[in-house]
C-alpha cells in the first residue's frame, strides 16, 4: 500500500506546500521549493517502515524542469533534516508529466527524503512510498 498517504511532509522552503506531493493527485497539485542551495523534501512516516519502492511523478507544465540528479534517502535520523540517511537511489531524470519507480530493496526507516544538490528548485507532483510498517514486539513482563 502507499505508506505516504496522510503522513507529514516538510521541505526546505515553500513556494507550494510540501503536502501537495502526497495528496493523491498528479494533476497540477505539486510541492515546490524556492530556488535555493540544496533543496530537500522530507516525508515522516510516523514509524519505521520496510520500503520496497518509491514512485515520483513530475510536473506536466512546459515551463517546468525535469527532476534530474536528486537523491532518495531513507532512514531513522532526523539530523540534517534526514538528508544524511542511507541512499536508496539517484533520480537520473523524470521527464515532464512522467512517473518513475525506484527500487529500495526493503530499506528500513521512518523518513524518506528527496534531495537536490546545487542551486535548484525541487518540484514533486506526487510521491508514493510502497512498503509495510515494522512492528516492534516487546517481551512480556511477568
Amino acid at each position: 500500500f502507499n505508506a505516504a498517504a496522510y503522513r507529514i511532509a516538510t521541505q526546505s522552503s515553500t513556494r507550494c506546500r510540501a503536502d501537495k506531493a502526497i495528496d493523491g493527485s498528479t494533476d497540477d497539485s505539486c510541492s515546490i521549493t524556492e530556488r535555493e542551495e540544496d533543496p530537500w523534501w522530507r516525508l515522516d512516516l510516523g514509524q519505521k517502515f520496510q520500503i520496497w519502492s518509491i514512485k515520483i511523478t513530475n510536473h506536466k507544465e512546459e515551463n517546468k524542469e525535469a527532476i534530474q540528479g536528486a537523491e532518495i534517502h531513507i532512514g531513522d535520523s532526523a539530523w540534517n533534516h534526514g538528508n544524511n540517511n542511507p541512499k536508496c537511489a539517484t533520480v537520473e531524470s523524470v521527464a515532464l508529466g512522467m512517473t518513475a519507480v525506484f527500487n529500495c530493496t526493503g530499506m528500513q526507516g521512518r523518513y524518506v527524503n528527496i534531495v537536490c544538490s546545487g542551486d535548484e528548485r525541487l518540484t514533486l507532483c506526487e510521491v508514493q512510498v510502497f512498503g509495510q510498517p515494522l512492528f516492534i514486539i516487546k517481551p512480556c513482563q511477568w
